[in-house]
């Protein structure tokens, strides 16, 4: 038995209405963006608050400041541009919360339609998604199994809807081509829509969400066997019209800062690029850094979310950015989190509460929220965040650059000095919290 139109909410990830890549992506603006007259606006060349350590060693870039409107600052080497690495995913965060708002919501829509022989096909849109896992996948059989569709026999889908399953399990990847494209997409589709195919990791799979489910006392029916016949690119909108008035199943998403979470906290370079490419890409980036963020070209420069390099005329080209861009760039996503009364540590990595891209030795309290980088080819180390103290909140940035790979550990000891440098002069405060890692991406 169909209803004619089902909306559910499912804690995984996903974004409407636009071409990747685009120079303007349709998006308007969320209801709440910071103007840039409410960001830091201390100069790097301001008197320094505290005498800060490294400051005449040449490959440490760093600055910090308080948030209470004191305009406490200190920093060196604060606006001059270096490689910002992983760190250009917290811009890419403040990108898209300005654009899209904490609670964006993706959706997956699925038109259904039985067939006089009592099989049935199916429309996907998923509207760039860049999210679309095995998770994913077997939650979506689980609700078509309700709506009474056991199985597919043509599943059309539409030119937004891409599917790499393996989004979550290898964060860094560097793949060509983001997101990936239809011929892959619909591979995966008939991969994941087939359970002949399926093995230790749709287990692994199906046990994320059945756990999940028995955590919130309720029980989820994912079917053991599942199959489509044909996956089917619709390039040119008529099987959509197709289904004109066929019963529509509307599998909702969780909220974008849980995506933002996972972006920041094991620094998924596939989702950040995805999401980049959705708000519009290069161009509509450096209209948000203009008139958000009061930047330009010679305090932040970004080719992509994630910080991996692009090739122009054969030659590597990084994204780069300041320092003091870093604590503009924190400062807004803070007064985001504010507005949506949400927690910064369910935005960016908690130190010392969460495992992910942050290793260190220092003993943190609750008092840091944070974002790492690090490039090998072109040798970089930086950090950005924000820090509880007893005197308030604190933002920094640091830049390591200019030193060989060998020194790694040298410039990490640098890193943690200033870091640590900070928490003793200021006192941490802990006031952060974190999100456990399953309520990212599951009911």
């Amino acid at each position: 038995m169909f209803k004619k139109s089902l909306i559910i909410s499912i804690a995984f990830i996903v974004l409407a209405g636009c071409t990747p890549g685009s120079s303007s992506s349709g998006i308007a603006d969320a209801v709440y963006s910071p103007k840039k007259e409410e960001l830091i606006q201390v100069q790097p060349t301001a008197q320094p608050a505290r005498s800060l350590l490294y400051k005449n060693d040449t490959t440490v870039s760093y600055c910090e400041s308080s948030l209470d409107g004191t305009q406490n600052y200190s920093g060196y080497r604060d606006n001059k541009l270096y490689p910002s690495a992983s760190v250009s995913k917290v811009f890419l965060t403040a990108f898209a919360l300005s654009r899209l708002g904490t609670d964006y919501k993706f959706m997956h829509e699925w038109k259904l339609r039985k067939n006089a022989n009592g099989t049935f096909d199916a429309y996907l849109n998923s509207n760039f998604d860049p999210v679309f896992n095995i998770e994913k996948a077997l939650y979506s059989m689980a609700q078509l199994k309700r709506s009474g569709v056991a199985n597919i026999r043509n599943l059309y889908i539409s030119k937004s809807t891409r599917v790499y399953l393996s989004v979550l399990n290898n964060p860094h990847i560097e793949l060509d081509s983001v997101p990936v494209n239809t011929d892959q997409s619909i591979d995966n589709l008939k991969l994941i829509f087939n359970s002949n195919n399926w093995g230790t990791q749709t287990d692994q799979a199906r046990k994320n969400v059945t756990d999940f489910y028995e955590l919130q006392g309720k029980s989820i029916d994912i079917p053991l066997t599942y199959s489509v016949q044909n996956v089917i690119l619709d390039s040119n909108g008529q099987a959509a019209a197709s289904f004109a008035g066929a019963t529509v199943l509307n599998i909702q998403s969780t909220s974008l800062f849980r995506y933002l979470k996972e972006i920041n906290l094991n620094s998924n370079n596939y989702m950040t690029d995805a999401l980049f490419a959705l708000l519009g890409g290069e161009m509509a980036f450096r209209q948000f850094q203009k008139d958000k963020l009061g930047l330009g070209l010679e305090s932040l420069v970004m080719k992509t979310g994630s910080g991996l390099p692009v090739t122009i005329n054969g030659e590597r080209v990084d994204n780069k950015a300041t320092c003091f861009s870093i604590l503009k760039v924190m400062h807004f996503i803070k007064l985001v989190a504010d507005q949506a009364n949400l927690d910064l540590g369910y935005i960016l990595l908690t130190a010392g509460l969460d495992h992910g891209t942050y290793e260190t030795d220092l003993a943190i309290n609750k008092s840091v929220v944070l974002k790492t980088g690090r490039l090998y080819d072109v040798p970089t180390l930086n950090l950005a965040g924000i820090v509880s103290t007893q005197k308030g909140l604190m933002v920094f940035g640091f830049l390591g650059h200019d030193f060989s790979n060998e020194d790694e550990a040298e410039m990490m000891s640098k890193r943690d000095g200033l870091l640590g440098d900070l928490l003793n002069f200021y006192k941490e405060k802990p006031l952060f919290k974190t999100l456990p890692q399953n309520d990212i991406f599951f009911l």
